[in-house]
């Protein structure tokens, strides 16, 4: 039985000899799929099962009720940019590691409709300073693991000057319900993380904050620690490809070339 499927290329491995293990996202979560003597020819794929591809796939139950067959596939979105430019192409490594350590257990389509759109922001833009930000933050929320960063977690207030975090109890806390342990949060960072929460997928937006002269440089890379901490708060894994992004990112408002 023959069935197709909107996908996005989140990895591959060699399956003997001959054969590729390709890990696919799908609108309805993760699958595994074996495309038979794709490591001998590359006819049928033509180079097309690289990570963040978005492909139709076109899948063949096994007989044997085991992994499905990927028969072939039709090219939807393809990234030039990651091709020819290295800081996208170790970010999209670092964005396919970490949705591959995922599980997608109840994510909605709209999850995959976020990482499309995504993605197509970055091949069209390049990689702003706060995008490995924003999408923490955006995948936290998708999870249903986001924090709250407009009001205290304990007692509602909304924090005038200074904030508190407190990632375990969810976000952050006032000035009354802090503990000396909490970690302060200024009132830039604060509104910057806010501000990044709120944003849809655009990334003239987060361009727009990066250059805003409210935000300083330092307040940028407090908000990009912090959310970076969150982050692996509650998805503690490790992820190869983070270690060559920062030694990339260490760089406010770069460039493109």
């Amino acid at each position: 039985m023959l069935f197709s499927i909107e996908s996005c290329v989140l990895g591959k491995e060699k399956l003997g000899e001959i054969d590729y293990l390709v890990e696919l996202l799908t609108p309805k979560g993760k699958i595994w799929a074996v495309a038979k003597g794709a490591q001998k020819s590359r006819r049928r794929f033509l180079n097309l099962l690289e990570d963040l591809t978005f492909l139709r796939a076109h899948l063949r139950r096994s007989k044997k009720g085991n992994l499905p067959i990927l028969e072939k596939v039709d090219l939807l979105f393809l990234s030039e940019r990651a091709r020819r430019d290295l800081k996208t192409y170790i970010f999209f490594s670092y964005v396919s590691e970490v949705l591959s350590k995922i599980s997608y257990s109840g994510l909605s389509s709209d999850y995959f409709e976020f990482i499309k759109k995504f993605i197509k922001e970055i091949d069209l833009y390049g990689v702003p300073f706060l995008a490995k930000t924003y999408f923490e933050q955006k995948l936290l929320l998708y999870l249903g693991m986001a924090l709250n960063w407009e009001s205290c977690v304990k007692c509602g207030r909304i924090p005038n000057r200074l904030a508190f975090l407190n990632i375990s109890s969810g976000g952050i806390l006032c000035v009354d319900c802090k503990t000396e342990r909490n970690q302060p949060v200024e009132r830039p960072v604060l509104e910057l993380l806010q501000n990044i929460a709120r944003l849809p997928v655009c990334f003239k937006n987060l361009e727009n904050l990066e250059k805003s002269k409210i935000f300083e440089e330092k307040y940028l890379k407090k908000a990009c620690e912090i959310s970076e901490i969150s982050f692996f708060f509650f998805l503690p894994f490790e992820i190869k490809s983070l270690k060559f992004l920062k030694n990339l990112n260490n760089g406010v408002g770069d460039e493109e070339d």
